[in-house]
C-alpha cells in the first residue's frame, strides 16, 4: 500500500469514526440522557471494545440503539486497525527486503572481492617465484662470473710469465746475435787474413 493511499484511508476512516462516535455520543447523550463528555466515553469505550461497565444502557431501545451501534462502529474501528497494521507491516517488509538485497549485493560485493584477493594472491605467487628463479640465477651467473674471473687471472698470470719467458728469450737471442757477430767478425779477418 502506497503512502498516499494509506494516508487517505485512515483519513477516511477517520471521518468516518469521529462522525460515528459523534453521532453515537449525541444519541445517547439523548437517550439516557447523559452528558456529552460521558456519552462520548461510553461510545469511545464501546467502539474499541473495552466496555468498563461504569454506563450501561438503561432504557429499552437505547440498548437496541447499542446493539446497532455496536455492530456498525466496531468494524470501522477493527479495519481502521487493520490498515494501519497492513501498512506498518508492508513498511517493514520492504525495509527488510531492501536489507536483503542490500546484504546480497554486499555478499557479491564480497566475492568479487575475494576472488580479486585470490587472483592477487596467486599472481604474487607467481612473482614471488620467478623472483626466487632471478635470484637463483644472478647467484648462478655471479659465481660463474666469479670462475671466469678466475680463470682469467689464471690466464694473465701465465701470458706474464709467458711474456717474461719471451723477453728472456729475446735477450738470450740478442746475445747471441751479439756472440755470432762477433764470430763472423773473427771469421772474416781469418778468411781475410788467409787470402
Amino acid at each position: 500500500m502506497h503512502r498516499r493511499q494509506f494516508k487517505i484511508s485512515i483519513i477516511t476512516l477517520l471521518f468516518a469514526i469521529i462522525g460515528v462516535l459523534i453521532l453515537g455520543a449525541i444519541i445517547f447523550s439523548i437517550l439516557e440522557e447523559w452528558s456529552i463528555a460521558d456519552s462520548l466515553y461510553f461510545v469511545t469505550m464501546t467502539a474499541t471494545t473495552v466496555g468498563y461497565g461504569d454506563f450501561v444502557p438503561t432504557h429499552s431501545l437505547s440498548k437496541i440503539v447499542t446493539i446497532i451501534y455496536s455492530l456498525s462502529i466496531v468494524p470501522f474501528v477493527l479495519y481502521a486497525f487493520t490498515i494501519i497494521a497492513k501498512y506498518q507491516t508492508e513498511r517493514v517488509y520492504k525495509k527488510i527486503t531492501g536489507l536483503e538485497r542490500k546484504q546480497h549485493v554486499q555478499e557479491d560485493e564480497l566475492e568479487k572481492t575475494e576472488r580479486k584477493i585470490s587472483t592477487q594472491r596467486r599472481k604474487m605467487k607467481e612473482q614471488e617465484e620467478e623472483i626466487e628463479k632471478t635470484e637463483k640465477n644472478l647467484k648462478k651467473q655471479a659465481k660463474d662470473s666469479r670462475e671466469h674471473e678466475k680463470e682469467l687471472l689464471e690466464h694473465e698470470k701465465e701470458l706474464k710469465g709467458h711474456k717474461r719467458k719471451i723477453k728472456k728469450q729475446a735477450e738470450e737471442l740478442e746475445e747471441h746475435d751479439k756472440e755470432l757477430e762477433v764470430v763472423e767478425d773473427i771469421v772474416e779477418e781469418k778468411l781475410v787474413k788467409k787470402k
